[in-house]
């Protein structure tokens, strides 16, 4: 391996009907189960969209993210953002993220993250979307999302967590492209 890790990466791209999901493993049962039997399904189905970053050398799934849409409830939210708001509010799910135990570490889980928020910040230029929603599996991922500015929705009986997308413009999100991602995240997609 080259000295910078992420040099041999694939960037960011849709799962394919070909793509080998049984070799993946993140450690998690519940991600792995879901991957392996349901990510291509939901994608052929229309209900949510996984992208894929792979070993360029190998081919292997590094790690993936799925996207689709949701809604909250706004009682969920904290009162003083209640007032004045649809209900429910529309949402994008950040439903999945998960890298292989190879390969954890090394910053892959963060650029899979600032890939789905340029995404949904993207997505809501065109289609109205109050945030971005997520339900972590446990305090761990709950901190990683923390870090992205992911607040829990105080009345969620679920403890769902999740960042606005006025937020996310408000902290660069909506200028970012590949390039910009590259440059705050170290991982080089060429």
């Amino acid at each position: 391996m080259t000295s910078d890790p992420t040099a041999a990466f694939t960037p960011p791209r849709p799962l394919a009907a070909d793509d080998d999901t049984a070799a993946f493993d993140c450690g998690r049962d519940a991600l792995n189960h879901w991957f392996r039997r349901h990510a291509w399904r939901n994608q052929e189905l229309g209900v949510s969209r996984t992208t894929v970053i792979c070993d360029a050398e190998a081919g292997s799934i590094v790690g993936y993210v799925s996207l689709s849409t949701a809604q909250v409830e706004r009682v969920w939210l904290p009162k003083a953002q209640q007032r004045n708001r649809p209900d429910p509010l529309p949402a994008i799910l950040l439903g999945q993220l998960a890298v292989d135990l190879r390969w954890q570490g090394q910053g892959i889980a963060q650029s899979l993250m600032f890939y789905a928020l340029t995404t949904a910040v993207r997505l809501s230029d065109q289609v109205g979307c109050f945030c971005v929603l997520t339900h972590p599996l446990d305090d761990d991922v709950r901190a990683l999302y923390a870090a992205f500015g992911f607040e829990d929705l105080p009345f969620d009986p679920a403890r769902s967590m999740a960042v606005r997308i006025a937020d996310l413009v408000r902290s660069g999100f909506g200028a970012a492209d590949w390039a910009c991602i590259s440059r705050l995240t170290g991982f080089n997609a060429a």
